[in-house]
């Protein structure tokens, strides 16, 4: 679904992790609607990590489960223990019980369920400026 609301008071720097690539590019179009400035989309645990270091973002939209051997909430925890303040908003369909608890070790800002509601998701970013 795309997004039709009017765009953020600040324009935040937003790293996407997500390993489908359909996902991530309508996700990344959606942010830009919103005047996000999507500043790098990874598909892997090590690139999120990377960018994260790198390209110093306002917030991260982090799925769980990635391709490759690193998971997001393991990603998350990397990132966190580098940039203890980053927000980090977990975005998946993984939302069981028990997913949920090993995410929540990591603190952080939100976990929104897949479909995105990109209305939601708006919200939660300008809550960040």
């Amino acid at each position: 679904m795309m997004l039709s609301c009017p765009p953020l008071a600040y324009p935040p720097r937003v790293l996407v992790v997500e390993d489908e690539r359909i996902i991530a590019m309508a996700t990344a179009v959606n942010l830009q609607r919103m005047g996000c400035e999507v500043v790098a989309t990874a598909a892997t645990g090590q690139q999120a990590v990377d960018y994260a270091a790198r390209q110093k973002p306002d917030v991260v939209l982090m799925d769980i489960m990635l391709q490759g051997n690193m998971t997001g909430i393991e990603a998350a925890r990397q990132i966190r223990h580098a940039s203890p303040t980053l927000p980090i908003i977990y975005c998946t369909a993984y939302t069981d019980p028990g997913t949920r608890a090993q995410a929540a070790l990591t603190n952080p800002k939100a976990f929104m369920g897949k479909p995105l509601n990109y209305s939601e998701l708006k919200s939660l970013i300008d809550d960040l400026g």
